[in-house]
């Protein structure tokens, strides 16, 4: 079964103070995936980058505050984490890549059998992530230290995790992933 490792959304808007959705928990979670990368990249295992980017006129602005519009500078992945050669990038405008009708087949075409997600925010995109890859077939391990919640009502973070897990999901720091690339 291969392994992949999955970059949920580390987008400037979300990551980078001025971001439209700025939150500072996101940041903390740079450091961590950029060892994931750099680890999968050396295993010969791919890194696929799920990218929030969303059209002027999307419909989830009616309930959010516009973000990621394709294009700008908010939609693009932080600087410390850019895609590299060989790496996928799929846009989405929905909370999981597996809204994208052909998402699933680019990750199985790429010998994925685990995804190791990582990136934010845990109970939005992290999470559908999660749930719709383990609907697809996939088995998930959801990297712990590599993750970030809002938690714009206490707790959300901890209820999504709790979910995850209900759905079949594995859970892993990034150390316990690291050795299992060696």
């Amino acid at each position: 079964m291969g392994k992949l490792l999955l970059v949920v959304d580390m987008l400037n808007d979300f990551i980078e103070p001025g971001g439209r959705l700025h939150f500072p928990a996101g940041a903390g979670v740079v450091a961590p995936i950029a060892r994931l990368r750099a680890a999968f990249r050396a295993a010969g295992a791919p890194v696929v980058y799920d990218n929030d980017a969303h059209p002027e006129d999307a419909a989830e602005f009616a309930h959010w505050p516009v973000h990621c519009v394709m294009g700008t500078p908010g939609a693009r992945i932080v600087d410390a984490l850019a895609a590299g050669p060989g790496d996928v990038v799929i846009h989405k405008d929905a909370l999981s890549l597996f809204d994208v009708p052909w998402a699933a087949s680019v990750l199985r075409a790429l010998g994925a059998g685990r995804l190791y997600v990582a990136g934010v925010a845990t109970e939005y995109c992290v999470k559908e992530a999660t749930l719709h890859a383990l609907d697809a077939g996939f088995a998930v391990t959801v990297v712990t230290d590599a993750i970030a919640a809002v938690d714009l009502t206490p707790g959300d973070g901890v209820r999504a995790l709790a979910a995850m897990a209900a759905a079949g999901a594995d859970f892993a720091a990034t150390e316990a992933v690291l050795a299992t690339l060696s």
